[in-house]
């Protein structure tokens, strides 16, 4: 996948859980969701892990998918937001964001990273992908945008769909309550 599959996949699972599922669960409280740091936490392990594992590490690991990939990664965020307490519903909304970005990518199929120390503390070497970071980057980008029936092309269109959905939403709750107030001063 890449960024329009996970954010919009992502925005839009958190959307629905907070809007369908959490409500009945606890009746008469609104969830406090985050959807700034559900962004974040959605293309968070790619933000850590392409950059060091194919360019950093071009040459040695050339893997796109390390630490930020792993449940360890998922369990040092959820640690992290049990001791702040101003902020941990943002972290709990990254961890949830995070996981469900391990989730979109699969990840059960590459158990020595997903369970990352488990099986050493070592990651799995990669493919070397192009002659440098631009063709890497660029290669996946015309990957991830050919038209094809593939998982990364579906995923990059369903995100796109969700996005534009959930921004449609908002700029018709944000002009329903424009108009209430502007009604309202008169």
């Amino acid at each position: 996948m890449f960024v329009f599959g996970h954010i919009g996949i992502t925005l839009g699972v958190a959307f629905i859980i907070s809007q369908l599922v959490l409500p009945r669960i606890r009746e008469g409280i609104r969830p406090n969701i985050n959807y700034l740091f559900i962004a974040l936490g959605a293309i968070l392990p790619d933000l850590i892990d392409k950059p060091i594992g194919r360019i950093l590490l071009g040459e040695s690991v050339a893997n796109r998918r390390l630490f930020g990939h792993t449940l360890l990664f998922v369990l040092i965020l959820i640690t992290i937001g049990l001791f702040l307490k101003n902020h941990r519903d943002g972290f709990f909304c990254l961890s949830f964001a995070t996981f469900l970005h391990l989730c979109e990518d699969r990840m059960w199929e590459m158990p020595a990273t997903l369970l990352y120390p488990l099986y050493g503390f070592g990651f799995p070497k990669g493919i070397v992908i192009g002659e440098n970071w631009y063709d890497y980057f660029l290669l996946v980008f015309n990957g991830s945008y050919t038209p094809a029936l593939s998982y990364v092309f579906v995923s990059e269109i369903m995100g796109i769909v969700i996005l534009g959905g959930l921004s449609g939403f908002t700029l018709f709750l944000f002009t329903k309550h424009f108009l209430s107030t502007r009604k309202n001063l008169c």
